[in-house]
């Protein structure tokens, strides 16, 4: 009988040192599981960093801080602040959201015909030539005409640009653009660009939807495209964004959304990812920064 009880012992204390030694500590009574440690170090790794005594020795410590932190604030009830739950339920979403992105580039990656085709896309629409442009921008045909009767006349173009033109950011520079491709300027002022000799001043005002210009290309130069390998990276970045971008539409498109009373207006809108956290970064082209912001 005595030797029952002393085998029960033992097993009593077997079983609890086993379950002492799957925790790496205790914080007020709260056990901290080995496992946890373990997926912490499984990040580390992942990250570049190596499993030594030091960094589990590290992340113990930050464990040890989690748990008190936790269990602090649940003493104060600092999770029923309807801002802490808000910021809570939000960085949850992020998550999600960030996990479901990186879920579904993994089903559907962009393939590297992909990539190539949007190169060939942009090097068809960008071209090989850069133009040094100068503008003058006036709100109506009438003025735009006499501008350029006086420039027909001898008119100094710059100076006529400082006088007449309403583009701020142009016209104390003579009406300078200075260089680029056409494709950073509206299509129909790239249209006339692209027809236009070194030194030659538009026949006619061209209308968009800023005003009218009347336009003079001071320069071209023939320029080298980026190679394949220089931007393919950038490129499939941007179908990327695109990618996520319009599977978030589609899950708007596709699942049955009731908008209240007051909403209802909203409802017959095309779908976006209004709600969707979602970074927007420009999905165009990655060879030329579209800044001519002397166009506004």
């Amino acid at each position: 009988m005595k030797n029952l009880k002393l085998l029960a012992a033992l097993a009593l204390a077997s079983a609890a040192f086993a379950v002492s030694a799957q925790n790496i500590a205790t914080v007020n009574g709260k056990p901290i599981p080995k496992s946890l440690q373990d997926e912490w170090v499984a990040q580390l790794i992942a990250n570049g960093g190596k499993d030594t005594p030091e960094a589990r020795r590290q992340i113990t410590e930050n464990l040890v801080a989690n748990a008190l932190v936790e269990q602090e604030a649940a003493k104060r009830k600092i999770s029923d602040d309807p801002k802490v739950k808000f910021a809570l339920d939000y960085a949850k979403f992020r998550i999600l959201q960030e996990a479901l992105l990186r879920d579904e580039m993994a089903k559907h990656p962009v393939s590297d015909k992909e990539i190539k085709a949007r190169y060939e896309e942009e090097k068809a629409a960008l071209g090989n030539k850069e133009y040094e442009v100068s503008h003058i921008l006036v709100k109506d045909q009438k003025t735009a005409e006499n501008i350029e009767k006086k420039l027909a006349a001898g008119g100094n173009f710059a100076a006529l640009a400082k006088e007449f033109s309403v583009d701020t950011g142009a016209k104390e520079n003579g009406g300078d653009l200075g260089w680029n491709r056409t494709a950073v300027f509206v299509k129909p002022l790239a249209d006339a660009v692209k027809n236009m000799k070194k030194g030659e001043i538009s026949k006619a005002p061209v209308k968009t939807e800023f005003g009218w210009h009347i336009i003079k290309v001071n320069d071209v130069k023939e320029v080298p495209f980026p190679s394949y390998d220089s931007v393919k990276d950038q490129i499939r970045e941007g179908l990327e964004l695109k990618k996520q971008q319009n599977f978030l539409n589609e899950l708007m498109k596709t699942n049955k959304i009731e908008y209240a009373n007051q909403f209802a207006r909203y409802s017959k809108k095309p779908a976006r990812s209004r709600f969707f956290a979602f970074k927007r970064r420009r999905e165009s082209s990655p060879f030329v920064l579209l800044a001519s912001n002397h166009i506004r």
